[in-house]
């Protein structure tokens, strides 16, 4: 599997009408307080040669923030929504960890941020903008804009977890990581193949 430069900014007036207010609507649950707001999720973490965009996720994207977007309608039925679920259930203390919990262009957002680790009434602006912006590219794989696959460095691949796999502490047949991409690709009607919901 090829890949080319993913790094494009992915704009809000990509996504149609709908899937805007949808963006508004979740920011305002996170706890979003202002009006003149600029969404701005930057580009895609990969994408293949045949146009899957694909978004490797780190330790910070398994959030209780992050949870409420995928429960949307929406966003539920997409192939990464339940393993991602059950990762923010799992490591929300692992993503508080190493920085990036707020920052002053997060807290004109968001608002200020709470003390580190404690995800409370104020909680984390860096950790809510992430999950916005997650949400915002799961929108576009709902709504046919973009064919996209989420990996998680907390999915394993014949038992290794992903992260492992990526720093070198461990290998497997390369050919299983794609068996992982396909499984997670949602494919929208109309892109060349039927919806993929399928775990």
């Amino acid at each position: 599997m090829e890949f080319v430069d993913g790094a494009r900014p992915f704009r809000m007036d990509a996504l149609p009408a709908e899937a805007q207010d949808e963006v508004r609507r979740l920011y305002e649950q996170l706890g979003g307080c202002r009006r003149d707001v600029r969404f701005a999720p930057g580009g895609w973490d990969l994408v293949t040669t045949d146009g899957l965009a694909v978004e490797l996720d780190e330790q910070f994207h398994f959030t209780r923030y992050r949870a409420m977007t995928l429960r949307t309608q929406r966003l539920a039925a997409l192939p990464w929504a339940e393993p991602y679920l059950e990762y923010c259930a799992q490591f929300e203390t692992a993503a508080a960890r190493g920085g990036g919990w707020t920052s002053p262009s997060t807290e004109k957002m968001f608002g200020a941020s709470g003390p580190v680790g404690v995800f409370g009434e104020r909680g984390s602006a860096r950790a809510k903008q992430r999950a916005l912006y997650d949400a915002m590219k799961d929108l576009a794989a709902s709504v046919g804009v973009v064919r996209l696959a989420r990996i998680s460095i907390h999915d394993r691949v014949d038992g290794a977890r992903v992260d492992d796999i990526l720093y070198g502490r461990t290998t497997v047949d390369p050919q299983l990581l794609g068996v992982l991409l396909k499984a997670r690709a949602h494919t929208p009607i109309g892109h060349g193949g039927r919806s993929s919901g399928h775990r």
